[in-house]
Formats: structure tokens, C-alpha cells, sequence
């Protein structure tokens, strides 16, 4: 999901500025801030990385991630105290939530991604034992394949520990 609509009207605000003040800062004009907020318009990269760079955010961050949520959430933790503990009791929960389902997602999509890599395996070693001659040329090819496919075990496995490590 491109959070950079939101984000942008969150850090522009949190910021007290308005859109002409922001544009000002950045070097656009208030219809290009206006545009971006209202995702009429997308920024250019050389746009997008002077916003990054104005509110010290990451481009990840800016595009990829809620800030409002998660700056709201600090916040409120941060005063800790008696006043804010139910909303930031109720952010944390619907944070971990999201998250959860994230990486349920990220889950899902790891374990469909190694039944196919099986299957291309299994594919591969049919072909090869069903194969008569096979010419150098191929045989190097066949080997470039089964080392491309190394890796990819190599990158699943590291998904996996990493599926294993937020479990616990």
C-alpha cells in the first residue's frame, strides 16, 4: 500500500505548515503539495526525495509505512501517562494486528513460493534423467539452473527463520 498521500499531509501538519509554506521549502509550487495529497498526482523521484529529505524520512518510510499511526502510537506512549494509556493501548493492538496480518501474508506468500521452486526443481531432474545426450552447452546451462535454484532454497530458508523468529 503507498502511504505517501497520507504521510504527507501528516508530516506537513505535524510540521505547521501549509501547503504554499511547504512548497516554499521543498522548491514546488502549492498545486504540486495539493496534487500529491489528494493523489491526483504522483511526485517525480527528484520530488519525492526533496520531501524525504525536508522531514528527514527514509523514501521507505515516506511511501510504504502509516507515520501518523506509528508517530501517534510513540507518542502517546511517550506521555505514558494516565491520560493517553487506552488510545495508546488501543494503537498497539491495532498495530500488532496489522502486523500479524502481514506477516501471515508474508507467510503464505513463502510457503506458495517454495511448493513452486519444488516444482521447478522436480521439473528439472525429470528432464535432465529423461534427457539422451545432452551437449556441454546444455550441461552448463543445467548447472547454472540448479545453482539459481540453490539460491532461492538459500533465500526461502532465511524467510523461514525469520517467520521462526517472530513466532517466538
Amino acid at each position: 500500500m503507498n502511504f505517501f498521500a497520507r504521510n504527507l499531509k501528516y508530516l506537513r501538519q505535524k510540521s505547521r505548515l501549509s501547503q504554499e509554506e511547504l512548497a516554499a521549502l521543498v522548491g514546488l509550487n502549492r498545486g504540486n503539495i495539493a496534487s500529491y495529497e489528494k493523489q491526483s498526482a504522483e511526485p517525480s523521484m527528484s520530488n519525492l526525495l526533496r520531501i524525504g529529505k525536508y522531514f528527514n524520512t527514509e523514501l521507505s518510510d515516506l511511501i510504504g509505512k502509516d507515520l501518523s499511526t506509528r508517530n501517534e502510537l510513540i507518542h502517546h506512549m511517550g506521555e505514558g501517562g494516565n491520560i493517553n494509556g487506552v488510545e495508546a493501548k488501543k494503537l498497539l493492538a491495532e498495530t500488532l494486528v496489522e502486523n500479524h496480518e502481514k506477516i501471515e501474508r508474508f507467510r503464505k506468500r513463502s510457503d506458495e513460493m517454495a511448493r513452486i521452486l519444488d516444482g521447478f526443481r522436480q521439473f528439472h531432474k525429470f528432464r535432465m534423467e529423461n534427457a539422451a545426450q545432452l551437449s556441454d552447452d546444455v550441461k552448463k546451462l543445467a548447472l547454472d539452473y540448479e545453482k539459481l535454484l540453490d539460491v532461492l532454497e538459500e533465500v526461502l530458508s532465511t524467510n523461514q527463520n525469520m517467520m521462526e523468529l517472530l513466532d517466538n
